[in-house]
């Protein structure tokens, strides 16, 4: 395997989770979300992760300590602007750079490495996670041409309405040539329906360059969840005593609204 770093993303407040705390220090069985991504990644031999912190730092540092590396995004201006801010740990780099979200707990460290080995070929600049679902959420598209071959990711509020049709959906995860990433970032614009770099056009630069960038199908529903708001915090502390179905965000009202008739 090629030397890898892991940028986890963990600067944002998470306005939905109706507190203060910073959005990663909420716990899922014992632990907080971010300390349950670090651990993954480390069963993977990992060691060297980079931390993008912001709303509240102070805290996310005291609690994760000095094992991992940190870099600040003072502004929330998307997610590739986030990843802009590990360039200093990346510059001199030629292996992979896996990028993670805090709010995922649930993700499994052979999911990671799946994606970490799809990269692992010489033609592949990168890797990304995907699912496909019936009735998917408000995640990005995956764009191909007709012989199958990613084209790009567009986001649910650019999309059109053939696109939002697409049933194959971004989870986000990713596992990037780290030189390329850093030539993709370097031609992001805020030029989408949020005025925001996304991390996600990335994939759309490196295939107009004629690049390879493979898809990895997520083997679990539960693993892409996101933890945005308090129900989704209690429903992945209950995942031990349900049923999976093919939507996990209808799930998720669909369990809370058994427990309020019980």
């Amino acid at each position: 395997m090629r030397e890898t770093k892991v940028v986890i993303l963990a600067a944002g407040k998470g306005t939905r989770m109706q507190s203060d705390l910073p959005k990663v220090l909420h716990q899922v069985e014992g632990k907080t979300m971010i300390q349950h991504s670090i651990d993954k990644v480390r069963e993977l031999g990992v060691e060297d992760i980079i931390l993008v912190v912001g709303y509240r730092q102070e805290m996310v540092r005291e609690t994760v300590g000095d094992s991992v590396k940190y870099t600040v995004q003072e502004e929330q201006l998307g997610t590739g602007h986030a990843v802009m801010q590990a360039r200093p740990f990346l510059e001199n780099f030629e292996g992979n750079v896996v990028i993670l979200y805090g709010d995922m707990p649930l993700i499994n460290p052979a999911t990671i490495k799946k994606l970490i080995d799809a990269r692992e070929s010489d033609d592949v600049r990168g890797a990304i996670l995907t699912i496909v679902l019936d009735n998917p959420p408000d995640f990005g598209r995956i764009i191909r041409d007709d012989t199958g071959r990613v084209l790009r990711i567009v986001e649910k509020k650019d999309c059109s309405p053939q696109e939002v049709s697409i049933k194959e959906v971004n989870v986000g995860m990713y596992c990037f040539d780290c030189q390329e990433l850093l030539t993709a970032l370097g031609g992001l614009s805020t030029d989408n329906a949020q005025g925001e770099y996304y991390l996600t056009d990335v994939v759309g630069i490196m295939a107009d360059k004629g690049l390879t960038v493979k898809t990895v199908t997520s083997d679990t529903l539960e693993e892409t969840l996101g933890i945005n708001d308090p129900h989704h915090l209690e429903f992945a502390e209950s995942l031990s005593d349900i049923q999976y179905a093919e939507s996990l965000y209808e799930l998720i009202d669909a369990t809370l609204a058994m427990k309020r008739q019980s």
